[in-house]
């Protein structure tokens, strides 16, 4: 991603996550992807290297450092795209990019009720490490998962 790209890419990120979107200042330091299928964009991934989630711990809200862990900050689709199988492709995409660039673990988080995406990280090997409830504003609770890679 280009940095003149950030701002289309949060507008992308609202429209797939309403409340839930990220600031816009966010996507300048991400290493942020676009999903395109048939030269459209169906949706974006962002990743954090050597970074740890534990914003839903720590009271200043912010990641610890890692060395070695991969968080995966954003795998978003439009609702067009959903349900076609791009997330399992997405996934194994990820876990692939997580492996070339020598990291050992992968940590990624999503809401509760997105049963999708928890199914999808568990078939790629990923097992839930907490649930932190009240993480989103609506109380919802936030599902933290990890992949350790061999």
């Amino acid at each position: 991603m280009l940095p003149e790209e950030a701002f289309d890419l949060w507008k992308l990120d609202v429209e797939i996550f309403g409340k839930d979107a990220f600031a816009r200042e966010d996507w300048l330091s991400l290493e942020s992807y676009w999903v395109v299928v048939d030269r459209r964009v169906a949706g974006c991934a962002a990743f954090v290297h050597d970074a740890e989630f534990q914003e839903d711990l720590r009271e200043d809200g912010r990641n610890a450092a890692q060395p070695g862990t991969v968080y995966i900050q954003s795998t978003g689709l439009l609702r067009a795209y959903r349900g076609l199988g791009l997330g399992n492709r997405i996934k194994a995409w990820q876990i692939e990019y997580a492996r070339r660039n020598g990291f050992r673990r992968m940590v990624t988080n999503c809401r509760e009720s997105n049963a999708r995406m928890i199914s999808i990280n568990e078939k790629y090997g990923f097992r839930t490490i907490r649930s932190t409830p009240g993480y989103y504003e609506d109380g919802e609770a936030t599902v933290v998962m990890e992949l350790v890679l061999g």
